[in-house]
């Protein structure tokens, strides 16, 4: 028997030392050290016999010593009920009286004759370093975007100061131009040759497609700024009533629009029905001509992600120049073709990055496009579409 308990003992020892961390053994109720290892001669700079029998407060911070003691008396009145690991950050000091930031680990033992308490010292100094330096730099990024947050309101408030002077300031010498030409043309039309009327009626055009570009380069500004009301709209009774909408303005065209059903969206409302009201006006602007115009709205994915798309079978488009597509007063036809601002999908771009969504399109000349994109992650909802037709 006693050869096994000597055998117990040296294995618990042999344990003890090749420990990677510093090992303490305190005698719970008297708070003496009963047994340490060499990692503890090392990390503490105390020989083994100057720390047996002493105080366990001796490796302690002055400060804190009776915060120490009344956790060490708490631990030992609850240790047959939680024999279990407790992790805890401290200061410990060394016999030099350098003090290093520790992470200790108390473990309750209990034997026939006494309850000890096994404490796993680790110096956790380039640990704390690495912290504080991540807090450093973590301080002077928040220090960074709050500057460059402050940067963008005030380029914002520029940018709203343009807006106005483009509103007040740009449109006025725009009406005086077309006002006055068309003046000439109604008042003086016996005494003005064809070149003369035809020089007038070009200068008018051009006034009016550059007072459409301000209203285009206003609506950018003013539908995609303020704040975002996230609610459930229901995209398909919004892409009918758009489509009716369209349809009043020239009745004359039958076109068929296929919209599924029961297609939802968090959004906000306004700004979606900005955004569709763009794709679509588009879709019925390019089918002009095609004596059987489609033009489909409906759910799919996009990157893995829930997705609306409207696709129609009109005039499309070269897939080289489809970088262009989204800047403002960009334009891949003429405007004798297609008349427009270039405003359109630049607007609707904004829309849906402002709800932290995906925009793409696919075209081909003389074979359609389809515009899809996705809304914020999280924010979205797509119910699977029930194909339905409706001829217009």
């Amino acid at each position: 028997m006693r050869a096994a308990v000597e055998t117990g003992d040296a294995l618990f020892r042999g344990l003890l030392e090749s420990a990677p961390d510093a090992m303490v053994i305190v005698d719970a109720s008297s708070g003496q050290i009963v047994l340490v290892n060499a990692q503890t001669e090392r990390l503490f700079g105390y020989p083994r016999a100057e720390l047996v029998g002493q105080s366990v407060v001796i490796l302690v911070p002055q400060d804190i010593r009776s915060a120490h003691a009344a956790h060490r008396d708490g631990l030992a009145g609850e240790a047959r009920a939680r024999m279990r690991d407790i992790g805890e950050q401290l200061r410990a000091r060394r016999k030099d009286g350098s003090e290093f930031p520790a992470e200790i680990f108390l473990s309750p033992l209990t034997t026939e004759d006494v309850m000890l308490v096994s404490a796993a010292v680790r110096d956790i100094s380039d640990r704390v370093a690495i912290e504080t330096e991540l807090r450093r730099h973590r301080d002077r990024l928040e220090e960074f975007v709050g500057e460059r947050t402050a940067a963008l309101v005030h380029l914002n408030q520029e940018l709203e100061s343009f807006s106005y002077s483009v509103s007040h300031d740009l449109r006025a010498p725009l009406r005086s131009l077309d006002g006055f030409s068309q003046a000439l043309i109604e008042d003086h039309a016996a005494e003005l040759g064809d070149q003369t009327r035809d020089y007038l009626s070009r200068i008018r055009r051009a006034a009016q497609r550059m007072t459409a570009m301000l209203d285009g380069l206003l609506t950018l500004s003013h539908d995609t700024r303020g704040e975002i009301a996230c609610v459930r709209v229901d995209l398909s009774a919004l892409a009918r009533d758009i489509a009716d909408q369209l349809q009043q303005t020239d009745p004359g065209r039958r076109v068929q629009f296929r919209i599924a059903s029961g297609l939802a969206a968090q959004a906000d409302p306004n700004l979606l029905r900005v955004a569709l009201q763009n794709l679509l006006g588009n879709a019925w602007k390019f089918t002009t001509g095609v004596d059987e115009a489609l033009i489909e709205v409906g759910a799919t994915e996009l990157d893995g992600a829930p997705a609306w798309f409207v696709r129609d079978n009109g005039s499309g488009f070269d897939m080289t120049y489809a970088d262009r597509l989204f800047g403002a007063f960009q334009r891949l036809h003429t405007q004798d073709q297609f008349p427009g601002t270039g405003i359109g999908l630049a607007t609707v771009r904004r829309v849906v990055h402002r709800h932290g969504g995906l925009i793409a399109a696919s075209a081909a000349p003389g074979a359609g496009a389809t515009f899809t994109f996705t809304l914020a992650p999280g924010g979205r909802e797509a119910a699977t579409p029930v194909p339905s037709s409706r001829t217009l």
